[in-house]
């Protein structure tokens, strides 16, 4: 599948390479993530391009893939309301000594 890949740089327009590779996407990006942690150059190969970088100038990598739906998050509550419970449902035993 297509990967894009964006590559941010400060007072950079960004950089967007196509690759078309059929790794999974996660696996992907944490091969591509530790190419910010290589020394002072390095080459990124893609199926269309070659490309020299400097890892320490970039600020971030986004990569998606073409034809694959966005995940869409949505807020849930963390306890359902049929869960909670008053405090008049609560019974309690007191034992004294006496």
């Amino acid at each position: 599948m297509k990967k894009i890949i964006k590559i941010l740089q400060e007072n950079v327009d960004p950089l967007i390479i196509e690759d078309e590779n059929d790794e999974d996407l996660n696996e992907y990006i944490l091969n591509l993530s530790k190419l910010l942690s290589i020394g002072n150059v390095t080459i990124l190969e893609t199926s269309s391009s070659s490309l020299i970088i400097r890892p320490h100038q970039i600020t971030s990598i986004i990569v998606t893939e073409e034809g694959k739906p966005k995940r869409k998050y949505v807020k849930k509550d963390s306890i359902a309301k049929e869960e909670l419970k008053s405090t008049d449902d609560i019974q309690e035993d007191i034992v004294t000594d006496g």
